[in-house]
């Protein structure tokens, strides 16, 4: 959702799903960027080819 954005773009739309996320919303997003992903509490499923390859939880969902 934040390819091709501005930095302060990004920042606001991540900060938004963020609060989405923390409030008990689910928010399921497609991203290459895994680094910002591990902010996110909840879940991480990495997939490759439709293949689901692993479920793994945030530290925040820990």
């Amino acid at each position: 959702p934040t390819g091709n954005l501005d930095p302060e773009t990004t920042r606001e739309i991540l900060t938004l799903m963020h609060g989405l996320t923390t409030s008990g919303c689910s928010v399921i997003m497609a991203t290459h960027d895994h680094a910002s992903m591990e902010e996110f509490p909840g879940k991480i499923l990495k997939c490759e080819d439709g293949k689901v390859l692993l479920v793994e939880k945030t530290y925040e969902s820990e």
